[in-house]
């Protein structure tokens, strides 16, 4: 895009973001929790069982709060606004590096232009909501792709280091060490483990052994999926993911203190009965995988097309399948919509039109599900009460599948 190596844009862009920081960095956002549980460690509390205001708790690593620890005593305004600098930063560092990505590259300027302003778009929703409740999304989203990047360019000691620092801090790229395996990266998948577990005990040389452990243990009591609590994941209305979306439809009387007088369950079914079907569909989502991966373990993937879209797949489940995930955690389908955005701008011309109608259609529809509270705000109570970005989310699935399955007979035909 020539506006980027325009140096005049590209200082009123940082100024402009300078700006739009310091504006959010009024209040005290999820950042508060962070910094207020890193300085709790200096009284050994344990910061797993404590709320910080208002019932929500601290869900993070013991090192994370470690790492914070010392700001707590800084004045909180300038470093928040310094965390979301950070945030912010990452976030154009991903969309640098899917700017100069091979298959961006090989659209003409006029398409490179139209995709990257439309993966802004689409994107923009979930930057912004990360950035206003000062969450973690971005930096998690970074260590995966970043780390999988490094990995993949053969730095597997640097890459495996940046994607155990992300599942230190959120559990959530665990899913990539069964990954990382199955493609045989064996040496990042040793390192990685490696440096989690070193992640996991490096606080006991600083705060003592018996304090940190006793730290991971309420951590785990926290986390655990088993709990009723993340079973009727109902507690806020902003939650969203499949034990979310199933526990409104399945179980009647959810307690939602939050739900609107509006009918949303089509069935009425014990927890057990419930938790047994969200394993089911868990499980089901996970193997679903192996659809993408299409070839036989401990060899890497066929083409970085193909590797693209796992990576992406596997992202996009991230937030389905865990419990307890916000609104801004579905910053992970932003890579699989954009597999499917890249393919429509790709084969604009070649797709049939009916096609091409019906893909533009239902990508409008996902875009919909997850920008509304954005666009329409005056109804986000039942955006929210009727999970309607896990429906996107869930609609982006079979687009990837259609796509992926589409640009693959491509790619064969075009094989010599």
């Amino acid at each position: 895009m020539p506006l980027l190596n325009n140096k005049v844009f590209l200082r009123f862009l940082i100024l402009a973001l300078i700006i739009y920081c310091a504006f959010e960095a009024q209040g005290n956002g999820d950042f508060f929790i962070f910094s207020s549980a890193g300085g709790d460690l200096s009284s050994h509390l344990d910061i797993y069982k404590k709320d910080y205001f208002d019932g929500y708790h601290y869900y993070y690593s013991v090192l994370f709060a470690i790492f914070l620890n010392p700001l707590y005593t800084l004045p909180f305004y300038p470093v928040k606004l310094a965390w979301l600098l950070l945030n912010v930063f990452l976030f154009l560092h991903l969309m640098y590096l899917l700017y100069q990505s091979e298959p961006i590259n090989k659209l003409s300027q006029k398409r490179k232009s139209w995709f990257m302003i439309l993966a802004f778009v689409f994107s923009f929703r979930f930057f912004h909501q990360n950035i206003h409740a000062s969450q973690i999304t971005i930096l998690i989203l970074w260590c995966c792709i970043y780390g999988l990047l490094l990995i993949h360019k053969g730095k597997a000691i640097s890459g495996a280091a940046i994607l155990a620092m992300g599942i230190n801090i959120k559990l959530l790229p665990i899913v990539f060490l069964p990954y990382l395996l199955y493609r045989g990266y064996f040496k990042a998948f040793v390192f990685c483990v490696l440096f989690y577990a070193s992640a996991l005990i490096l606080p006991s040389l600083i705060i003592g052994h018996t304090y940190n452990m006793g730290l991971l243990t309420s951590w785990f009591n926290l986390i655990n999926p088993t709990n009723q609590m993340h079973v009727l994941d109902v507690d806020e209305r902003s939650f969203h993911g499949l034990s979310t979306l199933l526990s409104t439809l399945l179980v009647a009387e959810v307690p939602d203190p939050l739900a609107l007088d509006v009918p949303r369950n089509i069935l009425n079914i014990s927890i057990p009965a419930l938790t047994k079907v969200l394993l089911i569909v868990r499980l089901a989502l996970v193997s679903y995988t192996l659809y993408f991966m299409r070839s036989l373990p401990f060899k890497n993937a066929a083409s970085n097309r193909n590797q693209a879209f796992e990576i992406a797949y596997i992202l996009l489940i991230i937030p389905l399948i865990f419990p307890h995930q916000q609104h801004y955690a579905f910053l992970f389908i932003v890579p699989a919509f954009l597999c499917c955005l890249l393919y429509v701008i790709q084969n604009h011309s070649a797709v049939k039109a009916s096609e091409k109608k019906t893909l533009i259609i239902l990508m409008i529809f996902i875009y919909l599900c997850g920008s509304l509270s954005v666009l329409l705000g005056e109804f986000d109570y039942y955006y929210q009460h009727f999970k309607i970005l896990t429906y996107g989310a869930l609609l982006v699935i079979p687009l990837l599948a259609w796509v992926f399955n589409r640009s693959h007979q491509t790619s064969i035909r075009h094989t010599p």
